[in-house]
C-alpha cells in the first residue's frame, strides 16, 4: 500500500502529499518561547489518526474529547484518501457528519466499507483469519490509549487480549491452525464449567431423590391403578344418596315435630282432668254476685256446670285423638325414615368399594408426576456423565494439542531462530553487544496457545522500550513484505529516547525504503527533528547524504502561535 494524498474540500485543510519512500510530518516552532510545548496541537499526530478513520477506524465517542473531535470533523468538510495497492489506485471519500464510506465513488456503510478493504488488502492466506484494521493497527500505531505500552499492544487491547495475540503470531508466521483448536478447547471447556455449574446448583435437589425409590413408588401406583375399579354411575350413585340423605332429614325433622307436639298435648289433657267444676263453689261464686250484681244476671246453676263439664270432656276426647293421630304419623314417618337410610346405606357401600373417575384420574396425574421426576433424575445422571466424559475428552485433546504443539515448535525451531536472529540483527544496531532475544513459547493453558517474550536488557527505561518496539514492527514487516509495504508511528516513539536511538530510526527506515517496497510515515516535533539531523554533528549517525533525504522527506510543515499554519488551519477540538 502506497499513500498517495490525504485532502479536504474545505481549502483550510493543510494537503499532504506523500512520498513513496520516508514522509515526515514535522511540527516546528516560530514562537519567541523556548518551550518544547508550543507545537504541540498543531495537529501533527491527527494526521496519522485522520489516515485511520479514512479507512474505517472508529472515533471513540464515549469521551468528551471525542465527542469535540466528531463534531468539528462533521462540520470541517469532506475528507479524501488516495492511495494504491498492487499497481491499483483507490480513494476513499468521508462525510464525518455521515456514517457512510464513498470508496472509488461508491457509497458503502461501515461494514460493507470494511470488509472491501479486507478484499482489496488481504491475501487469501490471511482471509478469515485476521482482518485489515488489524492489519492496518499492527503496521500504523497511532497515538493514545496502550498503542505503545508493548510491542504486542497495538490493537490498544490488553497484552493477553487472544485476537491482539492472534494477528502477532499469524504475522511471525506461527500454525494459528494450532491456536485455533487451543481456543476452541478452552472455550469448550468453559461452556462446560459453566454447565457444571449451573448443575450444582441443582444438585442438592437433585440427590435428596433417589430414582430406585421413586420407581418402586411408581409400580405400586401402576398395580393400584390396575386393579381400581370404576363405578360408572359414581357421580348419579352419590347424587342419589345426598338426595336420600336430605330426605331422611326431613323424616327425622317431620318426627321430631310430632313428638313435640304429642308432648304438648298430654301436658295438655293431664291439665284438663285436674280441673273440677263443683256446684257449691258455682252457687257461692253467685251467691257473692247476687250481693255485687242485680238478680237478672244469676243463672241455673245445673246449666252452667253440665255446660262446662260437657266442654271440658270435648277438649280431652279431642286430645286423645290428636295424639293417637301422631303417633300413628311418627310409626308412617319412622318406616319411610328406615326405608331411606336403609337404600341410602347400601349406596354408600357400594360407593366405599368403588371408586371415582377423577380418583382413578388422581393415580395416573401423580404416576406421570413421578415418572418425570425419574426421567428428571435418569436425565441429570445422564448429563453429569456426559459431562464427565466430555471433560476427559477435551483433557484428552489438550494434552494431544500440547504434544503436537511442542513438536511444531521442534520442526520449527531453526526457522524460530532465524526470525530471533532478526530481530536481534535490528536491536544491535541501537545497543552494542545487546541483542536482546524474541521466543515463542508454549503457554501454560493461555488461549492463544503460544506466548510471544520479546526482551531488551535494560528495558525498564522507556526509551529502550520504545526501541524494542520500533525493532518489532521493523521485523513484522520483514516477515510481510507482501502484505502492506507501510509502516507509521506518531512521534510519541520519540518521547524518551535519546538522539541516538532516535537518529538510528531514520537511518534503519532511510535503509529500508531504498529498495522501494516500504512506505515510512512519521510525525516528529521540532527538537527531536534537530536532534536527528544533528547540524553540529555531536553523534554522528546519520550521514549528510541520509541527512539531506530526511530534510527532502518532510512533506508537511505545521507551526505553532498562529492556528493558519495548523493542519485544519483553525483552531482544532
Amino acid at each position: 500500500m502506497i499513500l498517495l494524498k490525504l485532502s479536504s474540500t474545505n481549502p483550510l485543510f493543510k494537503t499532504i502529499v506523500f512520498n513513496p519512500g520516508l514522509n515526515i510530518i514535522a511540527g516546528l516552532q516560530i514562537s519567541s518561547s523556548n518551550t518544547k510545548e508550543t507545537y504541540n496541537g498543531v495537529g501533527k499526530s491527527f494526521t496519522l489518526i485522520l489516515v485511520h478513520l479514512l479507512l474505517g477506524a472508529k472515533l471513540d465517542t464515549n469521551s468528551s474529547k471525542g465527542k469535540k473531535i466528531k463534531n468539528f470533523l462533521a462540520e470541517y468538510g469532506e475528507f479524501r484518501l488516495d492511495f494504491k495497492h498492487n499497481g491499483i489506485s483507490h480513494y476513499v471519500e468521508k462525510k464525518f457528519s455521515e456514517t457512510a464510506y464513498h470508496l472509488n465513488g461508491k457509497q458503502l456503510s461501515q461494514p460493507k466499507f470494511r470488509e472491501k478493504l479486507n478484499h482489496i488488502f488481504l491475501p487469501p492466506h490471511l482471509k478469515g483469519k485476521i482482518n485489515f484494521r488489524q492489519v492496518f493497527n499492527i503496521f500504523a500505531r497511532r497515538h493514545g490509549g496502550s498503542f505503545y505500552a508493548s510491542p504486542l499492544t497495538q490493537q490498544g487491547q490488553d497484552r493477553h487480549d487472544y485476537f491482539q495475540k492472534f494477528a502477532n503470531l499469524q504475522l511471525l508466521g506461527l500454525d494459528t491452525d494450532l491456536v485455533e483448536r487451543k481456543k476452541k478447547i478452552k472455550e469448550d471447556l468453559s461452556d462446560l464449567k459453566n454447565t457444571q455449574t449451573i448443575l450444582e446448583n441443582q444438585k442438592e435437589k437433585y440427590e435428596s431423590k433417589n430414582i430406585k425409590d421413586l420407581e418402586e413408588l411408581v409400580n405400586k401406583l401402576t398395580e393400584d391403578r390396575n386393579n381400581f375399579v370404576i363405578a360408572e354411575n359414581f357421580d348419579q350413585l352419590k347424587r342419589h344418596g345426598d338426595e336420600l340423605t336430605n330426605e331422611a332429614n326431613k323424616f327425622r325433622n317431620q318426627i321430631y315435630k310430632l313428638d313435640t307436639s304429642i308432648t304438648r298435648k298430654l301436658h295438655n289433657l293431664e291439665l284438663s282432668k285436674k280441673i273440677n267444676i263443683n256446684p257449691r263453689t258455682v252457687q257461692s261464686l253467685y251467691e257473692e254476685a247476687k250481693f255485687h250484681f242485680n238478680e237478672k244476671l244469676y243463672r241455673n246453676i245445673e246449666e252452667v256446670t253440665n255446660f262446662h263439664n260437657n266442654l271440658l270432656s270435648n277438649r280431652r276426647e279431642r286430645l286423645d285423638q290428636e295424639i293417637q293421630s301422631a303417633r300413628n304419623s311418627i310409626k308412617t314417618q319412622d318406616k319411610y325414615l328406615k326405608d331411606v337410610e336403609s337404600r341410602r346405606d347400601r349406596i354408600l357401600k357400594d360407593l366405599d368399594s368403588r371408586g371415582a373417575l377423577e380418583e382413578y384420574n388422581s393415580i395416573n396425574e401423580t404416576i406421570n408426576r413421578l415418572s418425570k421426576e425419574i426421567v428428571e433424575l435418569q436425565k441429570f445422571s445422564s448429563m453429569l456423565k456426559e459431562l464427565r466424559e466430555r471433560e476427559t475428552e477435551l483433557d484428552l485433546e489438550n494434552a494431544k494439542l500440547k504434544s503436537d504443539s511442542l513438536e511444531y515448535l521442534d520442526r520449527e525451531e531453526q526457522r524460530l531462530e532465524k526470525i530471533e536472529n532478526q530481530y536481534r540483527t535490528l536491536v544491535k544496531k541501537f545497543y552494542d553487544n545487546h541483542g536482546g532475544k524474541l521466543k515463542i513459547n508454549l503457554t501454560k493453558d493461555a488461549k492463544y496457545l503460544f506466548d510471544i517474550d520479546i526482551d531488551i536488557p535494560r528495558d525498564g527505561s522507556q526509551g529502550v522500550s520504545e526501541v524494542k518496539i520500533f525493532c518489532y514492527d521493523i521485523l513484522l514487516y520483514e516477515l510481510n513484505k507482501d502484505l502492506l509495504g507501510f509502516i507509521a508511528h506518531d512521534g510519541y516513539i520519540f518521547s524518551e529516547m535519546d538522539p541516538r536511538q532516535k537518529s538510528m530510526i531514520f537511518k534503519v527506515i532511510l535503509e529500508k525504503t531504498k529498495s522501494g517496497t516500504l512506505q515510512y510515515f512519521v510525525n516528529i516535533g521540532q527538537s527531536s527533528l534537530e536532534e536527528v539531523l544533528d547540524k553540529n554533528n555531536q553523534i554522528s549517525i546519520l550521514t549528510d547524504e541520509e541527512k539531506h533525504l530526511m530534510n527532502r522527506s518532510i512533506i508537511l510543515e505545521l507551526f505553532d502561535k498562529n492556528p493558519k499554519n495548523w493542519l485544519f488551519g483553525t483552531e482544532f477540538g
